[in-house]
């Protein structure tokens, strides 16, 4: 296998990467197809890249021009024979009134028979159809009997239920009852949420340490319980209570 290096300019390289592009090609697939096509060529006795197939034409002019005299001489003769032709198709031809009605008649039957056979498969289901649907009638009929009274069974229990007599119920308070009960009854239900919420937060530290910062909103009043509940007066818990890092209190502002 041997291998050909060519040389080309820069503008007739860029039209090869052009065609390369194009037709989706390396350079050296397009290269190869041009070689092979050109010998191929040479070889039948064609032009190259000639893709439709014709008759081999000759390079000289001679023989081009005796090429294409021929060919006027057959195109002269077949123009003849076609005129000859069609004066024989007209004369053959009469166009009377009793030709036309059997033309039209045989077409019109034509055309009947093209649609008959076109439309005759649907008539024929749409005929089942309609003989499934009358044999189904009764049946169709019972069902609807049965649902209509179902329904009518139902809208007699509606009426029914209408027309019946009701029973209403209603709270009666006692003769005593005004503000000062609803008072009362308000405050017993406050103190009980007061002490649920007070025992809730007692034993559970995230409540009980929003409540205490709510309910202690200065340094003093902190000071007085933390004295209380140790006994001591500098407001500092005994190092035998602390548990962990104790962090420094930030100065109120």
């Amino acid at each position: 296998m041997g291998q050909v290096n060519v040389n080309y300019d820069d503008r007739l390289l860029d039209g090869i990467d052009r065609l390369c592009s194009a037709r989706t090609l390396s350079r050296a697939e397009l290269m190869r197809a041009i070689a092979t096509e050109a010998v191929e060529a040479h070889d039948a006795g064609r032009l190259a890249f000639q893709i439709e197939d014709g008759p081999r034409i000759d390079g000289s002019l001679n023989a081009l021009a005796a090429q294409v005299r021929e060919a006027v001489v057959e195109l002269e003769r077949v123009q003849r024979s076609t005129q000859r032709h069609e004066k024989r198709m007209m004369d053959a031809w009469v166009g009377n009134e009793e030709s036309i009605r059997q033309a039209q008649e045989n077409l019109t039957a034509r055309v009947n028979d093209i649609n008959r056979k076109s439309y005759e498969p649907f008539v024929n289901k749409v005929r089942d159809v309609i003989a499934l649907i009358e044999g189904l009638k009764p049946q169709i009929a019972k069902t609807q009997e049965a649902g209509l009274a179902k329904v009518l069974d139902r809208l007699e229990a509606v009426r029914a239920e209408a027309v019946a007599p009701r029973n209403h119920y209603k709270v009666v308070f006692p003769g005593d009852f005004s503000l000062r009960f609803l008072v009362a009854l308000a405050s017993v239900i406050g103190l009980v949420g007061a002490f649920v919420v007070l025992l809730a937060a007692a034993n559970m530290a995230w409540l009980g340490v929003p409540i205490a910062k709510r309910a202690l909103p200065t340094t003093e009043l902190v000071c007085r319980v933390i004295n209380d509940r140790y006994g001591v007066r500098d407001c500092q818990v005994p190092a035998e209570y602390r548990r962990g890092y104790v962090p420094p209190a930030r100065s109120a502002k």
